[in-house]
This record gives C-alpha cells, structure tokens and sequence, in this order.
C-alpha cells in the first residue's frame, strides 16, 4: 500500500463498523500506515508506527492485530529458531490482552482469531505440531462464530473463506479426523467468501485479493492468466511491495514462466529498511537452474544458504547445489554438496523430503532426463524436446523409458498441443502399469486437467479420481489434494 487506504471515511457506511467495532477498537489512518508497511516487509518501520498507536490506544483491537503482524511475518520469512520463542510469547501476549477487552465486538473477535492463526502457524513453521492445531481449531471456530455475529464484516470473510477451500480439500481419507473436531470446510462456499473479501472495499482487502489469485490458480488451471493479472496489477501499483513481488514470483514459477518470475525477481524492492528475505534466493537459484544458468544458481543458492537462519529447504538448496554442478560438469564440487543433503536441515516439507529420498535411493540421474525435467519445470518446452529427441531409450531402464514418456507428455502438453499430449500422457500410465512411479498418477492429474480445460466434465472426474488411486508413490498427498481440488471445481 504506497499510500493509507483511500475509504477510511467511508468505513462506517460501508461495512458497519461503527455499530460493530466500538470506539476503542477502530482502524485508523495511522494503523493503516503502520498495516501497508509490515505488507511491504518494512517491518521496522511499521513496528515504530503500530507502537505509537497502542501507546495511546493499548486497548484498541485494531492496533493490537496489525502490531502482530511484525513478528509473525518476521517468523514466517526469516524462519530463526532462535527468535521463535521470544517472537511467539509476545504474540501469546498480545492475545491474552485482546480476551481482557470488553466488550466484545467485531475487531475484538476477528482480532482473536487472527492472533490465534497466526499463532498457529508460527507453531507450525517450527514442528510445534500438536499445539500449533489445537490454535489452527479454535481459530476456526472463532472466524465461524464471527461470520453468524458479524455477517457484513469483511476482514473475517477473508482467513476464513481460505480455511474453508484449504479444509474442503482436504483427502477423504482424513476427513473422519476433522469431522471428530468439528471442523468441515466448502472449496465453493469458502471461494465465494474468499472473493466476497477480495472485491468489497475494506482495510485488508488487498491480503484477501493475493489469497484469492494464490488459491485460484491452485484450483482451476483455467483461471491461471486471471490470477496473474491480478498480482500483476498489485505489483504495478506498489513496485515497492516486496511481499507482493513474491507472491508473483511464486506464481509464475508455478505456472513455468520462469522469465517473468525471474523478471520480479530483479526488479524486487532492496535494501536495509525491507525485512531480509532469503528464501527470495532459493527460489531465483530454481529459476536460473530452470534456464541452464548454472553459475547464476549456484551463486544465488549459496547466498541463501549463508543468508537463512531456518531449517527447512537446506536439503533442498543443497540438491540444486549438487545439480547445478553437475549439469557444469564440476563433479568434485557437487559431490560435496550431494553430502550435504544428509547432513543438514530437515526433511519436514516436500522440497527437502524429495532431497532426502534421492540419496537415500542412491542412484545418479539420467543427465538428459534431468536437463529435460528442468527445462519443462521452467517452461522451456521446446528446449526439453530437443533434449528428450536426443536420448536412444530402447535398450535403457525401465523406470527411464517410462519418465522418457511422461517427459515428453509434459513438454507437449505446456506447448497446448493437446491430441499429442492425451497421447503420451495414456502411454505412460499404460506402460507404467501397477509400478509405484508417481509419473503414472501425475500423468492421470494432468488428463484431469486436459479434459477439463476442454469441457468434458466426465472425463476430467474419470482421471483425477484414477489419479488419487494410486498408492505408494511419494507425492501421494500432493496429488490426491490436487486432484481433490480440481474436483471441486466440477
């Protein structure tokens, strides 16, 4: 937010806070400022502005809520275990004052449950997995009851229209855990509410819209282009957001458009008033590895990893150290940095537990499946096919001829050509048969997708339920929530 937002004075009209939030709780100008500058991750500023407010107003939900931000946001990026715990007990603080507030209203209530969320998640983040849900539960039960009290308050529509998409798609086979804790979610109902808060005029308007476009292009591969176009224009009207910027590099990485990640990636705010954000590095060393810059991913992986102060994506900085070195034929220097994979970091999220599970399969990749594999990941479809029109696979192992398939379905498929695509993407679940090789189940996922870009609903339902049945294979849960999602666009 480059400047306060511009309906402060239209608040009470608009969304009925004055009935709702009470004169002690209210979002004033300066909140605002303190608010577009934590979303910038200028969190130092927007601690020095959040704190003049709650030395006049320490009872003000509003101000409460927005000085939080600071340090969860400052967990969330920079991940320093040993920040964690002084970081969350301010936070446990901040929510004890906030159940002390009477009375009741809609920022008190909303404010609880973002606390508690936000909680929740820095739980999360640091393996506090237990605690970090019982947070996560009552938070929902928290936005719920706030949605029958308050029903026209859009800040709470927001965190939980997300909770409900990411809860209704959930795998059915962990459905009986969350009906035992009351927690039941809607992909539709939570989108409806999720859109309702990104496109209604109120003070955390612009963190529904990048929920909104993130989820969007989770769920529906059509509306891809439509979710771009959104973060683009938030970019475009705060090139100086750094939390917006990634956001858009998140999403053309997602979507393989490595050039343009790469272009936010080098037009992104700098210098020392934004909080450090190495994670920024890790993702542009996958950009350039995407492209065949080995140099420039290396240099960029080693800046993270003497950056970061966490523990998750070590293994997997290290795997792309080791495959860049490789791809450069440099194999003193990468076989260093395939040690390293055991050696550091945790294998908690999937980029690291992929890490893990290539040294512990001990097998040296196919350079040109590799090469292929990486240029398609970045868009690079036509380079992936001359690359996979190079390989002789008659002779070689079966698991290489079958990801030789399914390569090829992947680059035909980021090229729209379709009929050629369909083909490749059968082959390989043909040729595959009952091996636990995740390229058959992705192969079923991306038909899904295929079929339902192209309007034969039936088709499409066809392949991602034959997509989550499969078993054994090591992205199970990516794909079964995938195709769980999809499905709920049908």
């Amino acid at each position: 937010m480059a400047h306060p937002h511009p309906f402060f004075l239209l608040l009470l009209a608009l969304l009925g806070f004055a009935g709702n939030a009470g004169a002690a709780s209210a979002y004033t100008p300066a909140l605002a400022k303190a608010h577009a500058e934590f979303l910038k991750l200028k969190v130092s500023s927007g601690n020095t502005l959040a704190q003049q407010v709650l030395r006049q107003q320490p009872d003000n939900a509003a101000a409460i809520l927005v000085a939080n931000y600071g340090d969860f946001l400052t967990l969330c990026v920079q991940q320093d275990a040993k920040a964690y715990n002084k970081l969350l007990e301010t936070q446990e603080k901040r929510l004890a004052i906030l159940s002390k507030i009477s009375p009741q209203n809609a920022w008190t209530d909303f404010a609880r449950a973002e606390l508690r969320m936000q909680i929740g998640v820095s739980k999360l983040l640091f393996g506090n997995r237990l605690s970090a849900a019982w947070d996560i539960h009552k938070a929902y039960q928290q936005y719920t009851a706030n949605a029958r009290r308050y029903p026209n308050f859009a800040p709470n529509k927001k965190t939980l229209g997300m909770m409900q998409v990411l809860i209704g798609s959930i795998p059915d086979r962990y459905r009986w855990f969350l009906d035992i804790i009351g927690m039941r979610g809607s992909v539709t109902q939570g989108m409806a509410s999720l859109r309702a808060a990104a496109t209604q005029a109120h003070p955390f308007q612009q963190e529904a819209q990048l929920l909104y476009a993130l989820l969007q292009q989770l769920l529906d591969r059509q509306k891809d282009k439509e979710a771009l176009q959104l973060v683009e224009q938030l970019t475009q009207q705060q090139p100086d957001n750094l939390l917006f910027r990634f956001v858009a590099m998140h999403l053309y990485k997602k979507t393989a458009k490595s050039p343009l990640a790469l272009h936010h990636f080098e037009q992104r705010p700098r210098g020392g008033t934004y909080l450090s954000f190495p994670y920024l590095h890790h993702m542009a060393a996958d950009l350039y590895l995407y492209r065949g810059d080995y140099d420039r991913s290396v240099q960029e992986n080693k800046l993270f990893l003497d950056r970061h102060k966490g523990e998750h994506y070590l293994k997997a900085a290290n795997f792309k150290l080791y495959l860049a070195y490789l791809l450069d034929n440099h194999r003193p220097q990468a076989l260093w940095y395939y040690k390293q994979i055991s050696e550091t970091g945790k294998a908690d999220i999937e980029e690291d537990k992929y890490a893990a599970r290539f040294v512990e399969k001990q097998q040296q990749p196919n350079l040109s499946l590799l090469k292929a594999r990486l240029y398609s990941d970045g868009g690079y479809y036509r380079q992936a096919l001359q690359v996979l029109d190079s390989m002789h696979t008659a002779s070689a192992p079966f698991e290489t001829r079958a990801e030789h398939l399914y390569r090829r379905a992947r680059a035909y498929h980021g090229l729209d050509e379709a009929e050629q695509a369909i083909k490749l993407y059968k082959n390989t679940i043909s040729f595959i048969g009952t091996s636990n090789f995740y390229f058959a189940p992705n192969a079923a996922l991306q038909l899904g997708y295929i079929y339902q870009e192209a309007g034969q609903p039936e088709q499409a339902k066809h392949y991602y339920h034959r997509a989550m049945s499969y078993e054994g294979h090591e992205y199970k849960n990516s794909i079964d929530a995938k195709a769980k999602l999809a499905l709920s666009t049908l």
